[in-house]
C-alpha cells in the first residue's frame, strides 16, 4: 500500500519560518455567538438550570455532568469572568444569572444543538417529545 504520509527524515527542512502574525477573530465579532468557553457555558448552563449557587454549588453540578470531582477553586477563574461580563453577579456568595447571561448561554446552546445533531433536527424533535411528556406527566 503506498503511503499517504510524508517520509519523516526525507526532504524536511531543518527550520521552518513561522508565518506571518496571525490573529484570532472572536465569532462574538460578527454576532454569532458570545465568546465563552466550553467551563464558562458550563458553569452558566448550572446558573441557569439550578438558580442562584455558591461556587461550591456550581462544582459540584459541574462534577455531576462530568462525571468527576470538580473542586470549586478550579472554577474562579469562570465564575469571574460571567461576572466581569455582566454576565452573572455576585452577591454575599452566591451567583446569579442576568438577563445578559441567558442571552450568551442561549446562542452558545443553539450553536452546540446544531453541531451536534448535523443538520437533521433530531435533537429539536427529542426536546419537543421530552417536553410533550413532562407536560403530560404534569397534568398540564
Amino acid at each position: 500500500m503506498p503511503r499517504t504520509s510524508p517520509d519523516p527524515g526525507r526532504n524536511r527542512p531543518k527550520h521552518r519560518a513561522m508565518p506571518a502574525a496571525a490573529s484570532v477573530v472572536a465569532l462574538s465579532d460578527f454576532g454569532a455567538v458570545a465568546d465563552i468557553s466550553v467551563l464558562e457555558f458550563c458553569v452558566g448552563m448550572a446558573l441557569a438550570r439550578r438558580g442562584p449557587l455558591t461556587a461550591r454549588e456550581v462544582a459540584a453540578e459541574l462534577s455531576v455532568w462530568l462525571g468527576k470531582p470538580v473542586p470549586s477553586r478550579a472554577l474562579q477563574r469562570q465564575l469571574k469572568a460571567l461576572s466581569s461580563r455582566g454576565w452573572a453577579r455576585l452577591d454575599a456568595g452566591t451567583y446569579t444569572l442576568l438577563e445578559g447571561g441567558c442571552e450568551a448561554l442561549r446562542g452558545f446552546y443553539s450553536a452546540l444543538v446544531r453541531m451536534l445533531d448535523g443538520g437533521r433536527r433530531l435533537l429539536d424533535v427529542a426536546v419537543f417529545m421530552s417536553l410533550v411528556k413532562e407536560f403530560e406527566r404534569s397534568g398540564s
